[in-house]
């Protein structure tokens, strides 16, 4: 397939989900000054039970998307491209599922030498010092490099080694200090959708439009309060968890008399730590959900984001 140019816009949302095409968008002038980076990858995935799946190759790079944008944070140019992987072809039902691609794409993608060159030519166009992504994507890259392609291009191992985790930087900035959240739960105080896409592109601009969004201090000031007390809540919660899997063993699961009076004690622990308007504090809730495991149920008082 070829790849199409056109003018960038700000407002790109990037490709329809499930579609093939790859492309390398580029607009304006170039301003040499400064450039930023913005990068996703999916990669190939499966359940225990994908037998066919040969485990060993671990993770391989199965799209990219890459966002450039000016010292103004202003869309430069914009690619998105399948990847085929050497040794795990085919896609899993689980990974059709969660990133939205189709067979016929990554058979008829480029391969990864191929991708990354591209992507690499694209950079000697727009020079950036780093490559931001949210999360470990530096990790899984150095080892899909590592354990699947003998021979990565130096290009390629710059590329990767450009590849730096934002997180810790834009959490400080919002809460003062570096905290452990998703990027959905950051798009909640951006008033983006609170959800990830699991799409390469879809989510590289999504970090673009965060970055911007937070540096440009044009976050919604109520909504990070309410997220920094909810991962507060949350990291307390699992803190106090002991007992995080329900034991399926258990003959007392069909019991449903055991199951009542279990609930019961609960709703009687929750009311006597939350009188009145007072929440029930998250140890408590680790607490209740310790008890549901002894009875082999599922936890259900996990601190959640109101969205």
């Amino acid at each position: 397939m070829e790849e199409t140019q056109k003018k960038s816009t700000r407002s790109s949302r990037g490709r329809r989900r499930g579609s093939s095409s790859r492309r390398y968008n580029r607009g304006g002038e170039k301003d040499r000054d400064r450039y930023y980076a913005f990068f996703d990858a999916e990669y190939t995935c499966f359940m225990d039970s994908d037998r066919g799946f040969d485990r060993r190759h671990g993770s391989e790079v199965l799209s990219v998307g890459l966002v450039i944008a000016d010292r103004h944070l202003n869309v430069a140019a914009t690619y998105y491209s399948p990847v085929r992987p050497q040794y795990n072809p085919r896609l899993t039902g689980y990974c059709k599922s969660l990133t939205g691609l189709k067979q016929r794409e990554i058979d008829e993608a480029p391969d990864y030498d191929t991708v990354f060159q591209r992507m690499t030519d694209i950079l000697q166009d727009y020079p950036v010092k780093e490559i931001f992504v949210w999360g470990n994507d530096h990790r899984t890259l150095e080892d899909d490099a590592r354990r699947n392609h003998r021979s990565v291009p130096k290009k390629t191992r710059r590329f990767i080694s450009q590849v730096t985790d934002i997180t810790r930087r834009l959490t400080s900035r919002i809460f003062g200090y570096a905290m452990t959240v998703s990027l959905s739960d950051m798009k909640y105080i951006c008033d983006m959708d609170h959800e990830t896409a699991h799409n390469a592109f879809e989510d590289a601009m999504d970090l673009y439009h965060v970055t911007r969004c937070c540096l440009h201090d044009s976050y919604n000031k109520e909504k990070a309060q309410i997220l920094k007390n909810y991962i507060s809540d949350r990291n307390t919660y699992h803190q106090y968890r002991r007992i995080k899997y329900p034991d399926k063993k258990v003959e007392i699961v069909s019991d449903k008399r055991f199951k009542k009076l279990t609930m019961d004690y609960i709703e009687e622990i929750k009311k006597l730590y939350g009188k009145g308007d007072r929440a029930v504090p998250p140890e408590i809730l680790a607490v209740c959900d310790d008890i549901r495991s002894l009875a082999a149920m599922s936890s259900q008082d996990c601190p959640k984001l109101p969205v």
